[in-house]
């Protein structure tokens, strides 16, 4: 009886183990996605920054009173 508790109890932990490393593959197998998708949002961050940080178009009327 001892023996057949004791397998069934590694069978169980075998099992576990299989689906994390199961899990862990899929993860590494779509990680390569991820960081040209962060590479891109971060590219469209910094570029709607800078437009933010731009002047705004000065109309020809305001710069001819100025120069």
């Amino acid at each position: 009886m001892h023996a057949y508790s004791h397998a069934r109890t590694h069978a169980g932990r075998a099992v576990e183990l299989a689906a994390e490393a199961a899990t862990e593959r899929l993860a590494r197998a779509a990680a390569p996605a991820a960081p040209a998708l962060r590479d891109r949002l971060g590219q469209a961050l910094i570029a709607a920054g800078v437009r933010l940080t731009r002047p705004a178009h000065t109309p020809a009327r305001v710069q001819r009173r100025t120069a």
